[in-house]
């Protein structure tokens, strides 16, 4: 009887400590945000390849935020920023070009203004690539460790 409960004493702690130990796809997603997080540290944007810097930047920004807006043709825009070399995250790889920041004043779906709402704009090569209202979920942020800074 003895080496039985022995044998399930051992069993247990056994499956216990095999349990607790991290699994390989954890490892290896612990390795990769450390690669990431170095390379959030690495970035460098004066030598950055950032493609051309935009030249009718106001237009192009404004013809994309309509697109997303209930009421296009009540958007009112003012404020923006000059261009600035910027880098976000797509697929995994680090993608740069410009962001510009800028305040929307647009109808809702009820038909009343919403008052200025802070975007935030990447572009590379006169192309959108993506757009953030910094009031919604996440909008202060370009990808985790980098923050939009409209300044």
């Amino acid at each position: 009887m003895r080496k039985l409960i022995a044998i399930m004493a051992l069993a247990i702690s056994t499956s216990l400590v095999v349990g607790c130990a991290p699994s390989q796809q954890m490892q290896d997603a612990r390795k990769k945000d450390a690669e990431f997080s170095q390379a959030v540290k690495n970035i460098n944007l004066e030598t950055a390849n950032a493609g051309n810097k935009p030249s009718d930047y106001k237009s192009i920004v404004e013809e994309a935020i309509r697109e997303q807006l209930k009421d296009p043709d009540s958007a009112k825009f003012s404020s923006f920023t000059n261009p600035r070399k910027e880098v976000m995250v797509e697929n995994g790889s680090f993608v740069y070009g410009y962001s510009t920041c800028l305040y929307v004043n647009a109808k809702n779906s009820y038909g009343g203004y919403t008052g200025k709402e802070l975007y935030w704009v990447f572009l590379r090569d006169n192309k959108v690539l993506r757009i953030k209202n910094t009031n919604e979920a996440y909008g202060n942020m370009i990808f985790v460790g980098r923050s939009i800074n409209c300044n």
